[in-house]
Formats: structure tokens, C-alpha cells, sequence
């Protein structure tokens, strides 16, 4: 039996596996839950890392789409709002964030009405840092989740270890390091973009850029940069508390891990 003939008989289970077990989503869900999975089976039989990077940058699309879906419960827990309940309140029970609140319940405004259900994501956050091919990589509850290129620090200056995420700040003042200025977000010299994650190692931490052609390069003074629409989809996943990983890697297209369930049919 050749190669391609099991492997395209896994693709056809994993298909029928995953029809079932939506059947009962609403139709365009079901459709995002059934290529997540065929996707997740995908990533893991490819043959060169090009054709792995394009199914992964598929499968976070897909992924992010259905966190975002207040219909899609998932590893989400019910929360009905109670008088005095805030969205920041909720996140820090909940140990998530009010963006990721927002973007999973499609909320508008910072209105919350007593009785209204949320779902809430829960679980774990992990970020790594692959230094080697310059990406960060999202770990949601041990799974891959979403993947980005960034900017590393020039000549390797970006610390490898582990870390925690300490302070997050949306619109940040930049204290330039060569006079100690404060640069005001919105000025034309700021280079930390929409948002900062800082690190337990104090000057380090992720952040955005006005200079987004040197993503995917070392460029950095040892931060971890990132386009402004990404570390914005960033800030929304990790709350203070996440662990950051940095690692020198060099697994072509950067550091993978459990991409999924072990779930569904054999292969």
C-alpha cells in the first residue's frame, strides 16, 4: 500500500470523524471545526517545512476564528453577569484578559447586562520564542494555536529562558535607552508600536513596531517585535502571569509542539 494512498485515507477519516462530531454546531461553525481538524492531522504529514508553514498560518486562522465565535464553547466556561461585574472583574477571575472577553463574545462597548451569558475561555497560555527562525508561537491549555514571525534581537541579543509576563500596557510610552526620554505613544521617534508585554527580566518584553519590514529578521535591541496587528491578537491571549519561552531552535519553521488532540480516527 503506498504512501499517499494511507495518507489520503487518513485525510477521508478524519473528514468523517469530524462531520460527526459537529453535527450538531451551526452549519459555518461546524465547517471551521471540520477543517481545524483536517488541518491538525495536515500539519503533521507534510514534507517540507514551506508546506508546513503555509498549513499552520491556515490552521491559526481557523483557530482564532473560532475563539472568536461566542457559539463556539470549546474549552470556554458559562459566566452570567452579575450586578457590579466588569469586564476586567470577570478576566481577573478568570485569569484571561477583557480583550480576549470582547473578541470571544462579540461584545461592543464596555456595557455588560446583568443576566447576559458569557463564554470564557480558559486554561493555560504559553509563549515561544524561537530565535533561530524568528517566530512566537501561542500555546493554548498544551496545543498550538497561532503562530507569528517577529523580530529578534541583532546579533542573537535576545535572552533565552524562561519568563513570565509582568505588566501589559496598550498605547505604552517608549523610554528611549540612549537619553532616557519619554517618547509618547504617537510620536514619529516611538518604536514600540500599540502594545507592550513586559518580562520578568526587567528592559525585555514583546512589543509592536513602527518598522514592520524587519520582522522576520534580528533587528531588535533584545526585544521580541511584532507587527502591531499581531502583538495586538497577543496582548489579547496573555494575561499578566503567562510564561514565555525562549528558545534557540533550529526545527526548520520554528517550534511546533502538540499541534492537537489525540482525538479522531487513527492514521
Amino acid at each position: 500500500m503506498s504512501f499517499e494512498w494511507v495518507r489520503t485515507k487518513s485525510w477521508i477519516l478524519a473528514a468523517c470523524w469530524a462531520a460527526t462530531a459537529f453535527a450538531q454546531l451551526p452549519e459555518d461553525v461546524a465547517r471551521l471545526a471540520a477543517q481545524r481538524e483536517q488541518l491538525r492531522h495536515a500539519v503533521g504529514r507534510v514534507r517540507t517545512p514551506e508546506q508546513r508553514t503555509v498549513l499552520l498560518e491556515q490552521l491559526s486562522r481557523v483557530q482564532w476564528a473560532l475563539l472568536c465565535d461566542p457559539r463556539w464553547t470549546e474549552e470556554k466556561v458559562p459566566h452570567q453577569v452579575a450586578p457590579g461585574d466588569t469586564l476586567s472583574r470577570i478576566a481577573r477571575r478568570y485569569r484571561t484578559t477583557s480583550e480576549l472577553l470582547v473578541k470571544s463574545n462579540r461584545i461592543r462597548g464596555d456595557r455588560l447586562n446583568v443576566g447576559d451569558i458569557l463564554w470564557v475561555p480558559t486554561g493555560t497560555v504559553e509563549l515561544v520564542v524561537d530565535k533561530s527562525a524568528n517566530t512566537l508561537t501561542v500555546f493554548r491549555n498544551g496545543k498550538f494555536f497561532c503562530q507569528y514571525r517577529v523580530a529578534t534581537g541583532v546579533n542573537n541579543c535576545t535572552p533565552v529562558g524562561e519568563f513570565t509576563i509582568t505588566e501589559r500596557v496598550e498605547r505604552p510610552t517608549w523610554w528611549r535607552p540612549e537619553d532616557n526620554r519619554p517618547i509618547p505613544y504617537g510620536d514619529p521617534e516611538h518604536e514600540l508600536g500599540t502594545h507592550w508585554l513586559a518580562w520578568s527580566l526587567k528592559g525585555f518584553g514583546i512589543h509592536g513596531t513602527n518598522k514592520p519590514e524587519s520582522i522576520g529578521t534580528q533587528a531588535s535591541r533584545g526585544c521580541v517585535r511584532m507587527r502591531n496587528e499581531d502583538v495586538a491578537e497577543v496582548f489579547a491571549l496573555a494575561p499578566v502571569g503567562t510564561r514565555v519561552r525562549v528558545v534557540e531552535s533550529s526545527e526548520p519553521g520554528g517550534t511546533l509542539g502538540t499541534v492537537g488532540s489525540s482525538q479522531g480516527p487513527p492514521s
